[in-house]
């Protein structure tokens, strides 16, 4: 009687302590309800995305840059695929793979084209109701350009570049002139240690009356002569001031899709994002921005291989380089990227050329240096 005894306690006791199945239920609906919890509290913090987003100030204030905080835009040192999906994540949840058009604000000082630019003509300022082959208004300069590039200078893709040359005619600005050893003279843009002339100056030199010479080519005859008079040591900088200037000035002008426009050094840029839904932990979900630097070719890129100078594209049919030789094909847009755009060894780069296979097209590919080796970007 007492072994059954025993027998029963420890069968009951093996029950009470082994199968307890509404322990394990209700563990598991606790681990639902906070899953459930988690996901609706990161939800409901943030707004379902739109198709098209355009960041406004307060955004940039979400970003953990404070140069991003401060100046309210992305640079090349700032990139968007570094600090853009870290704003978006705080603000939008969305579908998984859900794509969001993200207009954002990019500083990129413009890059003058010396050598393919458009050089204003003489028929080009009439053209513009010019009296004379010069500007003497800046804001009236960019204006009439960009007009005289609608009529004149024809674009089909959006995004596309030219620079323009043209003469500025202002009066009385400081000018600085180099004198070297050998009292030959080079006229700068600027200097940051030059000798300033004075009235004393001006006087020794016959000019003293209104302290300034006439225009650069006498004011690069007379700092030589200056130079010898005070016995200064050689190369030096002068400054001076000039009365007439007529200084080459460029323009960077872009085709927005309707009219040509200067462009600005800090501008919208759009690009498309996707949402990466991850489900097992919505709190790792985040927006996914394209990591290669976008670069569009110009004239100064085709102008490095006579193949691709006299058309402006790669041909791509096989009778002249690169041809159907895709990894030749790389290699000339490795070469370009090498000598105008200061590429870095692991960044991708997507490029936007144009070729002709027997009819003119425009599209990219994305490429990658590796130890100073060009190759085809792949995943």
């Amino acid at each position: 009687m007492k072994n059954i005894f025993l027998i029963i306690v420890t069968f009951s006791g093996f029950l009470f302590f082994s199968c307890n199945p509404m322990q394990d239920i209700n563990k598991d609906l606790d681990s639902i309800a906070n899953e459930k919890y988690i996901r609706d509290t990161f939800v409901y913090a943030r707004k379902t995305a739109p198709v098209a987003y355009t960041l406004v100030d307060a955004d940039y204030k979400l970003s953990s840059n404070a140069d991003i905080v401060k100046y309210k835009n992305f640079s090349a040192t700032l990139l968007p695929k570094d600090y853009l999906p870290e704003i978006l994540n705080k603000k939008f949840t969305a579908a998984d793979a859900f794509e969001m058009k993200v207009t954002y604000n990019y500083y990129s000082k413009p890059v003058v084209d010396s050598t393919g630019s458009y050089v204003i003509t003489e028929a080009d300022y009439l053209d513009m109701g010019q009296t004379y082959l010069n500007f003497s208004d800046k804001a009236a300069a960019s204006d009439l350009i960009g007009k005289l590039l609608n009529r004149k200078v024809y674009a089909s893709v959006t995004g596309v570049e030219k620079t323009v040359k043209y003469t500025y005619y202002t009066k009385s600005i400081d000018r600085f002139i180099r004198v070297n050893a050998d009292s030959s003279t080079l006229v700068l843009n600027s200097s940051s240690n030059a000798y300033k002339l004075d009235s004393n100056d001006y006087a020794a030199l016959g000019h003293g009356k209104y302290d300034n010479f006439d225009d650069i080519a006498q004011a690069q005859e007379l700092v030589v002569d200056l130079a010898g008079i005070r016995s200064h040591t050689l190369p030096l900088d002068y400054s001076c001031l000039v009365y007439k200037n007529y200084l080459d000035t460029y323009l960077v002008y872009l085709f927005n899709g309707t009219n040509w426009v200067v462009k600005q050094s800090l501008m919208a840029v759009s690009e498309p994002l996707n949402y990466s839904l991850d489900k097992k932990d919505i709190t790792k979900s985040t927006w996914w921005a394209d990591p290669a630097i976008k670069i569009k070719l110009g004239t100064a890129d085709y102008n490095l291989y006579t193949e691709t100078s006299k058309y402006q594209n790669f041909d791509l049919r096989g009778s002249i380089i690169p041809g159907t030789d895709r990894a030749k094909l790389v290699e000339m847009i490795g070469a370009m990227l090498d000598a105008n755009h200061n590429p870095v060894d692991a960044q991708q780069y997507l490029v936007t050329y144009s070729y002709y296979d027997g009819s003119n097209g425009i599209t990219t590919i994305r490429i990658i240096r590796t130890s100073g080796v060009w190759s085809e970007y792949s995943n």
